[in-house]
């Protein structure tokens, strides 16, 4: 690949992106080109290509692994729900925020904003929703082209080639068949009175591109949006429910879904500050890493005894050692498959940014731009774990063993080698 870092293992640099928030560069090397907002990632069954999720352009692109090159895949550029039934490069699309493929090859994407999940054939370039109705708000179950998604976050295949769909703020895990046509909801419950108690964090995650700013930020006094684990804050008893079965089980804000190579289901829940296991055969839920206190206290631990802070996403490598977005303590986690501990494979717990205070108190709202804050080198070429890696998103692993990361507030993908 022209123009990037020759990587050794344990060593990170610049994917994607040149921090820009500005969607350009198709047909250029990746590093050159303006990626807005990148969060979920996916590379190809054939292992040709990166996707991933472009959410402040609402484009699916892609990076050509063995050239760099970056390429355009679906999306207009306008932030609208068009175009089905013709090719995915003129329909709209509605912030994308995952991408995953089946084992046929076929894309699946996320499209959050139109409360849709929509399959492009990759054979012949042609989009079409397969579940949802564009309507918001929790319906049911049913064939899945009659039922509700409620801006759906994340997106993962079993083995089966059935659809696992995290129904972000209906609070549910969702299961679609292909073959059936229909959707399932899998874990998660939700009242009135959750909704009462959740309502002072009711902005969640909403991020919109203006000019070159980075977003607006509905956020708590520390600048994110995040419920407290502590006695003054938010009762988070409710979510202390390990051991019963899916649809018993409260979700908070989850954003992020992966299946393993036995079919359990890992649900990034990042307002209770876990990752969290569906067991397959049992359909239990349980706690795989966090505490639900949201913070930092190190390494060396098992996972289950280890604070993590906002984790967004969650993936496995083929010898099922877990990894983790651990997002606002600014570090990517791993969880050994035997020992089940916990370490830092990148990043060294610093944002990159000089706090200026720019950052909204509680329920406000702020334009938060680049310029407001002052920049630390991020170090691409250092030793993950002594780079700065600022609030990672999106992962996914190649069969080369990289780890992609998505930098979603610095407009960049940034890649690890691990083995």
């Amino acid at each position: 690949m022209e123009d990037t870092l020759v990587t050794s293992v344990g060593i990170i640099e610049t994917f994607a992106g040149n921090g820009k928030s500005r969607s350009t560069g198709d047909g250029k090397i990746a590093t050159k080109a303006g990626i807005p907002l990148p969060i979920g990632l996916a590379v190809d069954p054939a292992g040709h290509y990166l996707y991933f999720a472009e959410s402040g352009s609402d484009r699916i692109r892609r990076v050509e692994l063995s050239t760099g090159i970056i390429g355009h895949v679906a999306g207009i550029g306008e932030t609208c729900y068009s175009g089905d039934g013709g090719p995915a490069a003129e329909a709209g699309l509605y912030l994308p925020l995952d991408v995953a493929f089946d084992s046929q090859g076929e894309l699946y994407i996320c499209d959050s904003g139109s409360n849709r999940i929509r399959k492009i054939d990759m054979k012949t370039g042609i989009i079409d929703t397969v579940v949802g109705t564009g309507a918001f708000g929790f319906n049911g179950d049913g064939p899945a082209l009659d039922v509700n998604l409620t801006y759906p976050s994340a997106i993962a295949f079993d083995t089966q080639d059935r659809l696992w769909i995290v129904d972000a703020q209906a609070h549910r895990i969702r299961v679609y068949d292909p073959t059936s046509k229909e959707l399932t909801t899998i874990a998660g419950t939700w009242s009135h009175e959750d909704d009462v108690r959740d309502s002072p964090l009711i902005a969640k995650n909403l991020v919109v591109l203006s000019g070159d700013a980075i977003g607006i930020d509905f956020s708590d006094d520390h600048g994110w949006l995040r419920p407290p684990c502590d006695t003054d804050g938010m009762d988070m008893s409710v979510f202390y429910d390990d051991g019963k079965t899916g649809p018993e089980v409260r979700f908070h804000d989850p954003t992020g879904i992966a299946v393993d190579g036995n079919d359990d289901v890992y649900i990034a829940d990042k307002g209770s500050n876990r990752i969290r296991k569906i067991d397959k055969n049992t359909g239990i839920v349980t706690t795989v890493a966090g505490v639900c206190f949201y913070g930092y206290d190190g390494d060396g631990k098992a996972a289950t005894q280890a604070m993590l802070n906002a984790p967004e996403a969650v993936i496995f490598d083929p010898r099922g050692h877990m990894y983790i977005s651990d997002a606002m303590n600014h570090r990517v986690r791993r969880v050994d498959a035997e020992t089940g501990i916990i370490t830092t494979i990148a990043g060294n717990g610093e944002s990159g940014y000089k706090d200026s205070g720019a950052m909204g108190g509680c329920g406000m709202a702020k334009f938060v731009k680049a310029v407001d804050k002052e920049m630390i080198k991020h170090g691409d070429g250092r030793v993950a774990v002594e780079a700065v890696v600022n609030s990672p998103a999106g992962l996914a692993l190649d069969a080369n063993g990289f780890l992609f990361m998505c930098e979603r507030g610095e407009n960049k993908i940034r890649r690890l080698k691990l083995y």
